[in-house]
């Protein structure tokens, strides 16, 4: 196979020849002697195997082969220098790659904002999102496989990494209408009543990484399944096989075209119920410009409803 080793230069002579119509004009446009124009250009056609100029007039003029080149050259040296111009750019940019970590269960629609956001932002910086539950990112943290990450984590993690309480996440008790038929309860519009003797006959469903903090009514609890994916979780509870807490985002569809109904406990009358989002990285690690505003924006949004 005949390998050819076209110079750039070379391309961008004869595209200037080509441009001006005569190898004294490029050699004027481009500050060269006339003579190394000619020597290029002739170069050019030994590594490529055929002539790119007529000689034998009055001006040079383009050959058939030349003219079917010379859009090809053009597209080459088009995205030669685009190539250039990124490399200045990143040459320029603190930090390339960006790692980080979101659990599904706190990935509503306003993180997805702030991630089209930062594309617009950092176009340059390669932007790696690794979805796993919290429990699973605190470990890839741990191996240093992720730079930082948002999720639903206990406090005692604070004593591996730096922690910061990022947003509330509003959520609901869930049920399918026929589990709460089972239960013997009954539905009014969407919203199925209950009190606390309800968790000491029936399965709960949640998440395998929220901490009891946040559900007190587990202790009490006949049974629980802690569940690591949100898909299967919800499955499980339209299937009847228990009810579950979930972020308010990620019940919504099912809420509303009715395969799951809110189960409003009396302790709901009293007090609001809500996950705490939080952001962890390597204790001590120095925070680049991206990282900064990335984390930053996760830390200004306050609450997901």
């Amino acid at each position: 196979m005949l390998i050819m080793k076209i110079q750039i230069e070379s391309l961008n002579t004869f595209i200037a020849a080509a441009d001006t119509g005569s190898f004294s004009a490029a050699a004027r446009k481009l500050s060269k002697s006339q003579a190394a124009i000619s020597l290029s250009i002739q170069n050019l056609e030994i590594d490529l195997g055929f002539a790119l100029f007529y000689r034998n007039r009055k001006l040079p003029e383009l050959t058939q082969q030349g003219e079917l080149i010379l859009k090809d050259a053009r597209d080459l040296m088009s995205q030669y220098r685009a190539f250039i111009e990124r490399s200045i750019s990143i040459s320029n940019v603190e930090q390339v790659k960006l790692c980080i970590g979101i659990d599904p269960l706190v990935c509503c629609h306003k993180i997805n904002e702030i991630i089209q956001d930062f594309s617009t932002a950092f176009p340059l910086i390669e932007l790696k999102i690794v979805q796993r539950s919290s429990e699973s990112l605190n470990q890839k943290l741990n191996d240093k496989k992720i730079d930082f990450a948002l999720g639903i984590f206990k406090h005692d993690i604070k004593s591996n990494f730096e922690y910061l309480s990022a947003f509330k996440l509003h959520g609901y008790w869930v049920v399918a209408p026929n589990y709460a038929k089972e239960l013997k309860l009954f539905s009014d519009n969407g919203v199925v009543k209950a009190d606390k003797s309800l968790f000491s006959r029936a399965r709960i469903l949640l998440p395998s990484e929220t901490p009891s903090i946040y559900i007190n009514e587990t202790n009490i609890s006949k049974q629980v399944w802690y569940v690591e994916d949100i898909h299967t979780l919800l499955s499980f509870c339209r299937n009847g096989l228990g009810f579950a807490y979930l972020p308010s985002f990620v019940v919504e569809h099912d809420l509303k075209n009715g395969k799951l109904d809110k189960l409003l406990l009396e302790s709901d009358l009293r007090s609001e119920n809500y996950l705490m989002a939080s952001l962890i990285y390597p204790a001590g690690i120095s925070k680049s410009i991206a990282m900064e505003w990335l984390s930053q924006r996760f830390l200004d949004f306050k609450v997901c409803r």
